[in-house]
């Protein structure tokens, strides 16, 4: 998670939770982090920071970073759409092949890793 922008203090009533919502609002600004450590980082409560990101979220101050399998599905959609706007190929078709992952290759006998964990070992 990370800090778009900062939020509306003024919109805020309980002073309590401005100072909370500052200082997750600066963790977020300094150092964009996985919105379960927040909690950790800041010494609150994890309910109470869940509904404080919840809340920020919902007013677009905070925002996720696309991660795992969700930034490659919408990296290949907009190849597909690029490719498909250039005539090349239709976006299906590229979506199909990058799904298709290639088999994994043996580690080779002698490979470095091998070779760089006997001497570790000996």
């Amino acid at each position: 998670m990370y800090l778009k922008q900062w939020p509306d203090f003024s919109k805020e009533y309980d002073l309590v939770r401005v100072g909370d919502i500052a200082r997750i609002c600066a963790l977020l600004a300094r150092k964009p982090t996985v919105g379960f450590l927040v909690h950790r980082s800041v010494d609150m409560p994890s309910h109470k920071v869940e509904k404080v990101l919840r809340q920020l979220q919902e007013a677009g101050c905070v925002d996720v970073f696309q991660t795992g399998r969700d930034a490659l599905k919408a990296q290949i959609q907009t190849m597909g759409e690029i490719l498909s706007d250039a005539g090349d190929v239709a976006p299906d078709a590229v979506a199909t092949q990058e799904e298709a992952a290639p088999p994994a290759m043996p580690t080779p006998a002698g490979s470095f890793l091998k070779r760089l964990w006997k001497k570790l070992l000996s």
